[in-house]
């Protein structure tokens, strides 16, 4: 049997809700409560199993967490926050286990449960969302993403609602050079043992985030169990995780949540599954620690660090040498690290103050020794790429009167780089924003605010108007339109080039969303959106003299990834990105889940010049099919479950450079055909799949499970190049069949 308790407040005051109704479904009367005076609510002696929580009250809009995986080694604290009600538009579903308002275009929640049952994420919140349309990932090695046709480096990675360093191991991971990034990596250092609701946002994004032109993932922490000590442990082929939860001292508000993870990824190359023949590790500890102010405001202090390797040395066998890395010795390691805290408290009745900073530093370097046929060391290259980040920001909620909401803030960061050539450069984001919401209406909603970032490095100021409409249709449909300004520090690459320090401004971007939302029914929905994207002020090559003649450097950054850039740049260019989505959606609900979703797209960019020309991650189109389906047996005191899930991923093909054969050949090494990006590689097919077994007995719950990532071992192209050994262009695939078999449990 399990057990669901929590606190419902009001999501403005803090205050507890009294007399609201609790209930789980499917299921009958004894699995309903009230809450008490001081908000809380139990429900005992449940079935084992995925149920939905519902939660109403008089003033409140209705609240439903779906898929909340209910099992006997692990006791559910649900903290329920409620906005209140101007009128009635129906119910608010979120898809997890936090306060969620009717979700604005371009917000997606993703959970830990989700990492549990979905196939081959590898309990890698990136890996997960790279099965959510408009998302592709640009090589199944890592975790780099490219959304809705934007770079990898256009995203922001957020720690509790602030901007932080690249959160991934082994960064260099799937990259074309090998070279560190700041985009991804092998894998996410934040392990789904302390993944709370988390959220993938794209498009015009709420007032409160910005430095980003592609998407923003903001992992948050969920809190540990405030009543009683809990313990998982996992063991698998990529890594052994142990975690442990429980109260702090006798406050039922207090609690802390640590992880220790190692990696093991060493058993998969013994087994014989190819990952480029290096040999990687990760280590990686995070905690979460909450705490109470006065009666109703709360604390958080949380962290993350860890480290990463992966080694190829070369054999001592020429006979062997076929392509030029296996002549190489290569050796590239990570030390990344975030501390931070953030509190919340009530401001009288109608508002609240919230606040959070955190510190971020990342370190990469790669060394790379290339052998002459006598062994000795003919030539040594070094790169390193180190980021800090100081993030904070400050924020004002509240509501005036019944139908308006208004937020207002100041968020600051102050960003530095060392990059490639020992050139550092660091600046200062500061930007004020303002928010409000209206209902005009009973079934229309308006959102309007202003910001304006002011970046030190270049002394820009830029405005950031957003604005937005939603018209709520009857039996819950939502029309909604958005529209709005946003922008993004210089990346890397351009932060502080020719290494003479000289900086430039950031890259803006224009945004227009329409989206629809259509529930079927209580489990199934379909949700459609279309966008237009318009980049400018975007650093490209200017046209520099060579030999007495102007020759212009045909390069975008809006095409950059993992390669360093030794000229100086313009702001002349601009890009479009634009395209339509939609998805069905049926969430988990009577042993069974599906999703389907796909999307067409374009990407473009233009020098300095009228003509378009396709962008590096101009695929066209993304599609996804997934779904799962379990089976339940239960004998006296044991509840055995069987499930099984699967996922099929479409998609073009990134686009190449056409590839100088004979220069390349002159020279040793690749040398690209400027400027377009009109070699693209073949389309993308992959099938991944997941069987588990669940044992749930009195008091823990056991996960046996074997994902297979690639199950058809299909030979997806990851880039070309110039290798002298073979004397002509090599294609370089991506990963096989990748097998992972893990045990966890629960107690």
């Amino acid at each position: 049997m399990a057990t669901v308790e929590g606190q419902v407040v009001d999501a403005i005051s803090g205050m507890p809700v009294r007399g609201a109704a609790v209930a789980l479904s499917p299921g009958n009367v004894s699995l309903t409560a009230a809450t008490d005076s001081s908000g809380h609510y139990s429900i005992t002696a449940i079935p084992v199993g995925h149920y939905a929580l519902r939660v109403a009250a008089m003033g409140f809009d209705t609240l439903e967490v779906p898929e909340l995986w209910l099992r006997a080694g692990k006791q559910s604290v649900q903290r329920i926050e409620l906005s209140p009600s101007a009128n009635t538009l129906g119910t608010v579903t979120i898809s997890a286990m936090a306060r969620e308002r009717p979700a604005m275009l371009g917000v997606k929640a993703f959970t830990v449960e989700q990492s549990l049952r979905w196939p081959a994420t590898f309990f890698d919140p990136a890996r997960l969302v790279t099965a959510l349309p408009g998302v592709a990932a640009v090589n199944d090695q890592a975790n780099h993403l490219s959304i809705r046709g934007n770079s990898p480096n256009a995203n922001a990675w957020l720690l509790e609602g602030v901007e932080v360093v690249n959160l991934n191991h082994t960064g260099n991971a799937g990259t074309p050079t090998d070279l560190p990034t700041l985009s991804g990596g092998g894998v996410n250092m934040l392990s789904a043992q302390m993944l709370g609701t988390s959220r993938l946002l794209t498009g015009v994004f709420p007032m409160g985030y910005g430095n980003a032109l592609g998407g923003i993932l903001d992992m948050r922490l969920r809190d540990g169990n405030a009543k009683r000590r809990e313990w998982t442990l996992q063991a698998g082929l990529m890594g052994l995780d142990a975690s442990t939860e429980g109260p702090i001292g006798t406050s039922t508000r207090s609690s802390y949540l640590v992880n220790y993870r190692y990696s093991t990824v060493g058993l998969l190359g013994a087994l014989g599954v190819d990952l480029g023949d290096e040999a990687i590790t990760y280590q990686d500890l995070s905690f979460h620690v909450a705490l109470p102010i006065g009666k109703r405001g709360e604390w958080h202090l949380f962290g993350v660090g860890g480290s990463s390797s992966n080694k190829f040395e070369a054999v001592h066998d020429t006979a062997v040498w076929e392509f030029d890395k296996d002549s190489r010795n290569i050796t590239y390691t990570s030390t990344t690290g975030a501390i931070g805290a953030r509190m919340r408290a009530p401001l009288g009745a109608k508002a609240n103050l919230s606040a959070a900073m955190v510190l971020s530093e990342a370190y990469q370097r790669r060394e790379e020794e290339r052998l002459r046929p006598d062994y000795a060391v003919g030539y040594r290259a070094e790169a390193q790429l180190n980021e800090r980040k100081l993030a904070g920001h400050v924020q004002l909620e509240g509501a005036a009167g019944a139908r308006f909401h208004y937020e207002a803030g100041t968020s600051l960061l102050e960003r530095r780089i060392e990059g490639m050539r020992n050139s550092t450069t660091s600046g200062w984001m500061v930007r004020p924003w303002v928010s409000g919401r209206w209902s005009l209406s009973e079934h229309v909603q308006a959102h309007v605010g202003m910001g304006v970032a002011w970046f030190t490095f270049s002394e820009t100021a830029i405005a950031e108007p957003r604005a937005g409409l939603q018209w709520h249709m009857r039996h819950g449909r939502v029309l909604g339109l958005s529209a709005g300004m946003r922008s993004q520090m210089p990346q890397w690459q351009s932060f502080a080039t020719g290494g003479t320090g000289r900086v430039i401004g950031p890259t803006r971007s224009h945004d227009l969303v329409l989206g629809y939302d259509h529930p079927v029914n209580g489990r199934l929905s379909v949700h459609a959106e279309a966008y237009m994207q318009v980049l400018t002020d975007v650093p490209i090559g200017p046209i520099m003299a060579l030999d007495n003649f102007m020759v212009p450097i045909n390069w975008s950054v809006l095409n950059a990834w993992d390669e360093p850039v030794r000229f100086p740049v313009a702001t002349n260019g601009k890009g479009r990105n634009m395209g339509v989505e939609a998805s069905v959606d049926h969430r988990f609900a009577n042993q069974l889940f599906y999703q389907a979703n796909g999307s067409l797209y374009r990407s473009t960019f233009t020098l300095d010049g009228p003509g378009e020309l396709e962008s590096r991650w101009d695929g066209r189109y993304t599609a996804n099919v997934l779904g799962g389906k379990e089976f339940r047996k239960q004998k006296e005191d044991l509840v055995r479950t069987w499930g099984a899930s699967a996922r099929v991923n479409l998609a073009g093909g990134m686009r190449e450079q056409p590839i100088d054969v004979r220069l390349s050949t002159a020279i040793g090494q690749t040398v690209f055909l400027a400027p377009g990006w009109d070699a693209p590689l073949a389309d993308l097919y992959r099938l991944d799949l997941r069987i588990y077994l669940k044992r749930d007995r009195k008091g823990r719950t056991g996960l046996w499970a074997l994902d297979l990532q690639n199950a058809t071992n299909a030979r997806n192209e990851a880039f070309r190049y110039y290798d002298h050994r073979q004397g002509g262009v090599v294609t370089k695939y991506q990963l096989g069949i990748i097998p992972n078999l893990s045990y966890r449990i629960e107690f």
